[in-house]
């Protein structure tokens, strides 16, 4: 979290000493998440959500894991901030036909970063920065295949390695071809690549070529009426119908 420095000279040679902003502090007491917010940021943030600086850092610290890239603070502190002013002024929550929560500012006045006027806004929610193509490619696939996140649980102040399903394991229909194609098919690169299962079949390869050639000839003696299959009989001498007579 930004910070404000104080300089002081040494009685030795002027050399200026830093002193810990509170950003630095909370950061120090485990707080990581909120080391590169600033304090006003934090202030803000905690005033409309009523958690906790230590909760805070954590969801900040949980949406980096997440996404694999730093959670966007600018613009969560700065749509807080907006919902804050919006409610100090007569603004209110309420919930759209499409069930996601926002918060009306008709009236209010409040405007953006930007300085343009906001009629409504949905409730803020901390999410990563803008991914690069890269870096989409891979919240698809995670989204898809799952993936291993970091989670602080039940209020503990060390975060766990937590297993998130993706749609293919959510699906009972890809679940079931999942399982029919075997674990290893749909496997996502954070994971431990599973070997192919060897329980098929106990026939040597030449029993399967052979019986796969029988089959062939079964099924063109029965499209030509001829349902016997006479192993004495040479395949090449099976007439075929061709376009100006017949062929041997």
């Amino acid at each position: 979290m930004g910070s404000s420095t104080s300089t002081s000279k040494s009685s030795g040679g002027g050399n200026k000493t830093y002193g810990m902003g509170p950003g630095q502090s909370m950061a120090m007491a485990g707080n990581t998440g909120l080391a590169t917010a600033t304090t006003k940021q934090a202030e803000t943030i905690q005033k409309g959500t009523g958690k906790s600086f230590k909760a805070i850092g954590q969801n900040i610290g949980e949406v980096g894991s997440k996404y694999r890239r730093p959670a966007d603070i600018d613009k969560y502190a700065d749509k807080v901030r907006m919902m804050n002013e919006g409610l100090e002024k007569g603004g209110k929550i309420f919930v759209g036909a499409d069930g996601v929560e926002r918060v009306s500012l008709m009236g209010t006045g409040v405007k953006d970063a930007q300085g343009r006027t906001v009629l409504s806004i949905t409730k803020p929610e901390l999410t990563a920065k803008a991914p690069t193509l890269r870096q989409l490619g891979g919240d698809i696939a995670r989204g898809v295949l799952g993936y291993n996140t970091l989670k602080y649980l039940d209020g503990s102040n060390q975060a766990t390695m937590v297993r998130e399903k993706g749609l293919i394991e959510m699906t009972p229909g890809m679940a079931i071809f999942n399982a029919i194609r075997g674990n290893s098919f749909f496997t996502n690169r954070d994971e431990k690549r599973s070997e192919p299962s060897n329980e098929v079949t106990n026939l040597p390869e030449s029993g399967i070529r052979e019986n796969e050639r029988k089959l062939k000839i079964e099924k063109r003696l029965a499209a030509l009426g001829n349902t016997t299959t006479d192993n004495t009989r040479p395949f090449l001498t099976i007439k075929r119908q061709g376009f100006g007579g017949t062929m041997s």
